[in-house]
């Protein structure tokens, strides 16, 4: 019950009582409105009608009785009402008074009591009863209505600001776009990678970031069947806001969302979600890699200096994505004046040799080997077909004078690139060379070229200063052999004379052939031992312990977790005793394949640690992830089902797995990974084998036997 001081229009004493009847009979026919009239103490004097629907207790609403026994809202307002009377107070409100009926439900009504005073007549009070209930409900259902609506606006802005914070919390790129390409959602991990604020991007084409934004439709518009582990993730090029290139693979998927409409049928919207993963350095070291290892092959496979030189140059071009690469070498005056007809159909190839005092060579540095790709650059190469520089001057220059690689990102803004003006014609931007030595000392340069503008790499250096001098180390065993030849020409010919000599130059010959031989062979080996297990065509120990090694430093400077997972096959000797040793081989195959499978993200890493053991290196992953992971596994070999009658603790080869997890701090070490990976899987087979144990730095996660928890999930 409400009590409400808001004045009523004041009526005139001066009125008639057929007037006041009047003025009543109007009201009531405008509103359902009853009224009654009471004496100075309150007894009843007149009623309408039906004023006895508004009073709490009808009996009682009687001439002569209390008004207060009817209203009880009345009480303890008497002096209000006295004030009324005397004129202290023209009217007073009483709303929203609730009465509960029969059925139960309500009845609400507002009372108006103002004063009468006439010259014939004693002072009375005049109760006007209206019915609210209808404007009383729709009060309570547009508060209702209200207060929901806003519990929904407050619920759904909560919802977004979480979602939006998970997606923020992810490292990967995310990007949501409409059928037409248009983006419509980013998170701060492609912000962050591209350099675009949220704002420069939304509502922009997809193709303001790369080129391929065809190739990724029709890889997420894919049947779920047809996406196999080619297409699983697709790798396209992209730039950033300030230009610079990047390789991201991306998983591509569609969703669909209906919007309704009073107006229309509920419409069906498709829109395309990419997620990606910058593996741009990733490409580069796998290109640098492919690089050394076509160098290694080149010079392990040709005979002479002239075969190998122009596949190199262009191994490296191909390889590394560059457009042009040079070959220069010392030479003196009369050599820079040979035959031009003739260097077209044969290039001379003038190293100084290794163990000769290079600067005797007067100062000439001649171009005498090129590859390029394409014709677009024939220009550049044609026209310095025989062009001669002096130490110091221009790109080979420089490399021959300092003795160290040299970059070149802009062509056109380096002063002392003397063919700048051929360079811009043929659309050459960036440069670089480095240094051929042997017997310490610089017997040639390679320069390199491309189209497009490459920031400085100084790993990419690195890696050339090295190739140089295991291309140096090739020159001069070129050199070692022309001379052998020539030892063994001097020999044939003093043969009759020094037979016994000549016999034993012959056997150190053979001897000098066999080894050579032998490390050729070895060489070949060692590469192909260098980081691949022969047996089961998985990572070898070695590349395992440098794999871990870099993953335990990046996981480092990221402050991101690394797991490790320790795999031992139980009764494996049983295994071999019984099936034998080739049985046992062929097992440890299809048990490596299963490991591949799962170590299937950028950073994971399936590896034979030993006989019969492995090991899964899990980058960006925790304990929960890593229990994941070793679950899979554990399922895929239980599920491939290989007979094993030897087996104390099952019929097929079962697991033991011991897993470690932690984020690289400074007192932790790699050996503490895994020695606390070692440590759980001595645990697993010491409490029955065929299970899991994991062990995290921060807490501790057993798995047991056949069990896994669905809250240990990957991260």
């Amino acid at each position: 019950m409400v009590y409400n001081n808001e004045m009523l229009p004041k009526l005139s004493l001066q009125i008639s009582s057929q007037n006041i009847n009047n003025l009543l009979d109007k009201l009531l026919s405008l509103r359902r409105i009853e009224y009654l009239a009471v004496d100075r103490e309150l007894k009843i004097q007149e009623t309408s009608l039906n004023v006895q629907d508004f009073a709490q207790i009808p009996d009682e609403l009687e001439q002569g009785k209390d008004v207060r026994d009817s209203f009880p809202e009345l009480i303890g307002i008497e002096e209000l009402l006295d004030d009324i009377l005397e004129q202290r107070q023209p009217s007073f409100q009483l709303k929203s008074v609730t009465r509960v009926l029969n059925d139960g439900s309500y009845f609400y009504l507002d009372l108006y009591i103002f004063g009468q005073k006439e010259q014939l007549n004693p002072e009375r009070l005049i109760i006007f009863c209206e019915d609210v209930t209808d404007t009383a409900a729709l009060q309570q259902s547009m508060v209702q209505a209200a207060n929901e609506n806003s519990i929904k606006v407050d619920y759904l802005a909560n919802a977004r600001d979480y979602i939006d914070k998970i997606l923020n919390s992810i490292n990967d790129i995310l990007l949501v776009t409409t059928q037409a390409g248009e983006i419509k959602k980013v998170n701060q991990s492609t912000q962050l990678l591209f350099g675009y604020t949220e704002s420069q991007l939304i509502g922009q084409p997809i193709s303001m970031i790369t080129a391929d934004e065809e190739l990724l439709r029709q890889v997420s518009q894919l049947p779920l069947e047809l996406k196999n582990e080619s297409w699983h993730q697709v790798k396209v090029a992209c730039t950033t806001k300030k230009g610079s290139k990047l390789t991201v693979a991306f998983s591509c998927s569609t969703i669909e969302t209906s919007i309704e409409s009073k107006h229309s049928d509920n419409k069906t919207i498709q829109d395309f979600v990419y997620v990606g993963r910058d593996i741009t350095e990733q490409q580069r070291t796998k290109k640098r890699q492919a690089a050394q290892y076509a160098v290694a092959r080149i010079m392990s496979e040709s005979g002479s200096l002239e075969s190998a030189t122009p596949k190199i140059m262009q191994a490296i071009c191909e390889s590394l994505g560059w457009d042009i690469g040079e070959l220069w070498t010392p030479v003196d005056e009369k050599h820079t004046k040979f035959d031009a007809e003739d260097t077209h159909d044969r290039i001379p190839f003038l190293f100084a040799a290794p163990d000769s005092n290079v600067e005797d060579i007067l100062p000439f540095l001649l171009r005498v080997g090129v590859w390029r790709r394409g014709s677009e650059v024939g220009e550049f190469v044609e026209n310095c077909q025989q062009i001669t520089l002096e130490p110091g001057t221009g790109l080979p220059g420089i490399v021959w004078n300092t003795g160290y690689p040299q970059w070149i990102t802009d062509l056109l803004k380096d002063g002392n690139f003397m063919r700048s003006h051929l360079a811009a014609k043929a659309g050459l931007r960036s440069a670089f060379g480095f240094p051929i030595r042997a017997s310490g000392q610089v017997v040639g340069v390679m320069t390199f070229f491309c189209r497009e503008k490459q920031p400085s790499d100084e790993d990419l250096l690195q890696m050339m200063a090295a190739i140089g001098s295991q291309l140096g180390q090739f020159v001069k065993r070129k050199y070692a052999e022309q001379e052998l030849q020539e030892a063994e020409a001097s020999i044939r010919f003093l043969y009759e004379q020094e037979k016994q000599q000549s016999e034993k130059l012959a056997q150190q010959n053979v001897a000098l052939e066999q080894a050579k031989l032998e490390l050729e062979s070895a060489n070949q080996a060692l590469h192909r031992l260098a980081s691949v297990d022969g047996l089961t065509q998985i990572a070898n120990r070695r590349c395992f312990d440098k794999t871990l090694q870099s993953e335990w430093q990046r996981m480092t400077r990221e402050k991101q977790p690394v797991s490790l997972i320790l795999i031992d096959l139980d009764f494996f000797k049983l295994y071999n005793d019984r099936y034998g040793h080739q049985g046992g081989d062929e097992c440890l195959k299809k048990v490596a394949e299963i490991l591949d499978r799962n170590a299937h993200r950028g950073g994971d890493l399936a590896a034979r640690y030993g006989g019969e053991e492995f090991a899964v290196i899990l980058s960006g992953t925790d304990a929960k992830g890593a229990m994941r992971v070793a679950e899979s596994i554990r399922s895929d070999l239980n599920a491939m089902a290989i007979p094993h009658e030897a087996s104390k603790v099952s019929e097929s080869v079962t697991a033991s797995m011991g897993a470690a997890s932690a984020v690289p701090a400074a007192e932790q070490s790699l050996e503490w990974l895994i020695g606390e990976a070692d440590r759980a899987l001595y645990r697993a087979k010491l409490e029955g084998r065929d299970r899991i144990v994991c062990v995290d730095s921060q807490i501790r996660c057993l798995g047991e036997k056949g069990v896994f928890s669905d809250d240990c999930e990957r991260s």
